[in-house]
């Protein structure tokens, strides 16, 4: 669960002063300031940055007082991103439905099958019973490993951010030409798409009939197949929210006044926070079943409905696509957006010579120190070729290709502890509120001390406490899973005796629960404030906004395919049990296995062979000089603007 917040995007992708990026924080403020920095929205080369709501406070003349304007764009910036939290955590949500849609479908398979086996006495009928135990299984992690698609357009957006920095119209303003109908048409895809979302996935009274139907009858209904429904509405809304994330991030350079720019990157951490904690923590704890009937309803002196949750999935997501529209309008309306660094009118800079950079006259024009931190490159200035051509030069690295091959690699071995754990438990009996409960309370405190503690100890030297966190990940981190899922499945099911009776069983089941969900925090935090913190020690200063989102996208790109991989995996290889009815009546179930447990010694085992063949391949890019990493772009561009300079003379 801590991986959606981190890898499915939503990180701060504000560009990186020239300076600040010569001499790299050391920090551990610095560097979770650095590691929000991911996409090509980059300030305007004006040295002028003009202020929203105070355009006479550029120019280097002292600031008039705008405490109050900004207060007001904080609170802006904070709806804006908590837009973005809000499908992340939908999407975390529906692979819990899915698997609980499932196994309700097996458990009445199951009892249907067993029953006609103790009507007809007959050894076929449980045969057939397993086998559609088999294939529901099958089916339910296919469709898991279908629906893990859905995030992949945070991984990508680099792809066509500079098309964004580029392409705008100045009139109604550079940012609000795609925030305003990019959110729109995610405000309205949520709201008139949320019945079909709820039919997909069969959370409706009439599916769940027709399904078992099916099944008992030997042609098992692909739910797959709607899943991928579900699959293409949901990467639709990422794919809106990445962008609109583009244009949020390049906005927050020019809406905040200059002296709290740097708070950007706050607002991005807060808002999706508080999308993501909505929309997930809230919608499962109101959907659950129980803690409706025994907390909420009796809190909110509403009747009661026994088997019904607080709340829909189809109601909660029309009730936030509603929200988000209300956002959409109150922004288009009343919000202005002034850049008085842009020239012209309309825009869509394809491409453009390294005259356009020249000063004017051939006279290089003073800057203000000040104004020197603030001026970098953009897709708006050069074009959106030469940006590409950028990117592709600093994959051409051999330093930077090791990199790449270390993030697409190490995250393949960790896949079940990110991906799989809490939908076993909750398969195992653990409910779905007490799932949501752990990210507030237990992943998200250590997930801000722990990088804060990480760095102390490990000063300067990021890639030791990468690897000293993955060796824990891969061995400890996997063993304690497989013990809590073990007490998880024996305590749900009444098996207490297994364990040591009731008291000592329920200690010891949350004292795993815990101590996973924390382990699991902690070796991810470490892991990934060393990486954010290498990729801001190796960037290089002459195009650091590209050099960072570039490696910000692999390392999100190596989080995103596993999650696929292991699900197809798990729903491949796990045998429910055969069942049937013995002589006394009673139920007997023999055999099976879980795909989960070898599979993580399989992947663990795979983990230790990664350390053994990457070990060094890590320290040697820890070793690498400054230059290794540097494109010599800037380089490139004096000396052609210093020949054009010449010519000009000539001429």
């Amino acid at each position: 669960m801590s991986e959606s917040i981190n890898t499915k995007g939503g990180l701060y992708q504000g560009q990186l002063r020239s300076r600040a990026r010569a001499t790299p924080p050391t920090t551990a403020a610095a560097a979770a300031t650095i590691m929000k920095k991911s996409h090509l929205s980059v300030p305007h080369t004006s040295s002028t940055i003009i202020d929203n709501n105070n355009p006479a406070g550029g120019g280097g003349l002292p600031p008039t007082p705008i405490d109050h304007d900004d207060r007001f764009n904080y609170a802006l910036l904070l709806a804006l991103y908590t837009l973005q939290g809000i499908p992340m955590g939908l999407s975390a949500s529906i692979p819990f439905l899915i698997q609980q849609k499932v196994q309700m479908l097996a458990s009445s398979v199951h009892h249907h099958n067993v029953a006609t086996a103790a009507a007809d006495a007959a050894i076929n009928s449980a045969s057939a019973s397993s086998n559609s135990l088999a294939e529901l299984t099958k089916i339910a992690y296919n469709a898991q490993a279908i629906f893990a698609l859905c995030s992949w357009p945070f991984s990508l957006k680099l792809l066509w951010a500079p098309i964004v920095d580029a392409c705008f119209s100045k009139r109604f303003g550079r940012r609000k030409s795609w925030l305003v109908p990019i959110q729109l048409m995610a405000g309205m895809l949520m709201v008139f798409g949320s019945g079909y979302v709820e039919q997909e996935l069969g959370l409706d009274n009439n599916s769940n009939s027709n399904v078992v139907g099916s099944v008992v009858d030997g042609s098992v209904v692909d739910s797959a197949a709607t899943t991928t429904g579900v699959t293409f509405f949901f990467f639709t809304l990422y794919f809106l929210m990445a962008t609109q994330d583009i244009a949020v991030d390049g906005w927050a350079l020019t809406m905040l006044s200059r002296k709290n720019r740097g708070k950007g990157p706050i607002c991005n951490s807060i808002g999706q926070n508080i999308g993501y904690f909505l929309s997930y923590v809230g919608f499962l704890a109101l959907n659950d079943v129980e803690s409706s009937e025994n907390l909420w309803r009796p809190l909110l002196r509403l009747p009661s409905r026994p088997g019904t949750g607080l709340v829909s999935l189809g109601g909660f997501v029309k009730f936030m696509g509603s929200f988000m529209l209300v956002i959409t309008v109150f922004v288009g309306l009343f919000k202005k957006e002034v850049d008085m660094s842009i020239e012209g009118g309309d825009c869509c800079t394809i491409g453009c010579d390294m005259e356009t950079l020249m000063p004017k006259n051939g006279v290089e024009e003073e800057e203000d120190d000040d104004d020197d931190d603030e001026h970098e490159i953009d897709a708006y200035e050069i074009g959106i070729m030469e940006t590409y051509k950028r990117l592709w030069s600093v994959v051409k690295l051999p330093a930077v290709q090791s990199l790449i091959l270390i993030l697409l690699t190490y995250r393949l071995p960790c896949a079940l502890s990110d991906n799989v754990k809490f939908l076993k438990a909750v398969e195992f009996g653990l409910s779905k509120q007490t799932t949501a409960l752990l990210s507030p309370t237990i992943i998200l405190p250590l997930g801000i001390l722990v990088p804060i503690i990480g760095t102390k100890i490990w000063q300067g030297r990021p890639l030791k406490q990468f690897m000293f966190a993955y060796k824990f990940r891969v061995t400890v981190v996997a063993l304690v899973d497989v013990l809590m899922l073990l007490t998880v499945r024996s305590f749900r099911g009444g098996n207490t005796s297994l364990i040591g009776g009731e008291t000592t069983s329920r200690l010891i089941f949350w004292g795993l629960l815990i101590a996973s969900t924390a382990l699991q925090a902690i070796v991810h935090s470490l892991q990934f404030n060393a990486q954010m913190t290498f990729f801001a020690h190796r960037v290089d200063p002459a195009i650091g906004g590209s050099y960072m989102t570039l490696l910000n996208t692999f390392g999100n790109l190596g989080g995103t395919w596993p999650s696929s991989v292991v699900m197809y995996m798990i729903g491949q290889f796990t045998i429910p049990p055969v069942c049937s009815v013995g002589e006394d009546g009673s139920e007997v179930c023999t055999g099976g296995r879980d795909a989960y447990f070898p599979l993580q010694l399989v992947l663990s085992t795979l983990g230790c062979m990664w350390i053994f063949v990457m070990s060094k391949r890590v320290h040697h890019i820890a070793e690498l000089p400054d230059d290794a990493w540097r494109t010599q772009i800037e380089n490139e561009d004096e000396e052609e603007m210093q020949q054009l300079k010449k010519g000009g003379k000539h001429a």
